[in-house]
């Protein structure tokens, strides 16, 4: 066994956690200051999902909003995976060559596609 290789792939997966942690407690972060701006509840919710998913959720489930309203932003902000996951994917593959551009477009495609379709949804079975 190669112990150099084991020791250099240990020490690189605690760089890329240390890195992805960050970004997700700066977020963090980031929301819980939107919570404290002086701004409508809906916005506030709003800024929150797109600006870090698992904290924009836990409040949406806990809002006054109805069911039908909730349903239409957890859909887009599941779709979307917020800025914190936007900051995490262009960490990790900024060494790769991939385009980071092409990769915002299609998640914001995605979530006004997820949007619509759950307001459909919506709509349709009277959510």
């Amino acid at each position: 066994m190669n112990f150099k290789i084991i020791d250099a792939g240990i020490m690189n997966g605690f760089e890329t956690l240390t890195r992805l942690g960050g970004y997700l407690m700066l977020f963090s972060m980031i929301a819980s200051l939107v919570r404290q701006m002086p701004i409508s509840e809906t916005a506030r919710l709003c800024i929150n999902g797109f600006t870090e998913i698992t904290t924009g959720i836990n409040l949406l489930g806990n809002s006054a909003l109805t069911n039908g309203t909730r349903f239409v932003l957890a859909m887009s902000f599941t779709a979307f995976g917020g800025c914190s996951g936007l900051a995490q994917t262009s960490s990790m593959i900024k060494d790769t060559g991939l385009p980071f551009k092409h990769y915002v477009w299609g998640k914001l495609i995605l979530t006004a596609i997820s949007g619509l379709l759950a307001m459909a949804v919506v709509q349709f079975f009277g959510i």
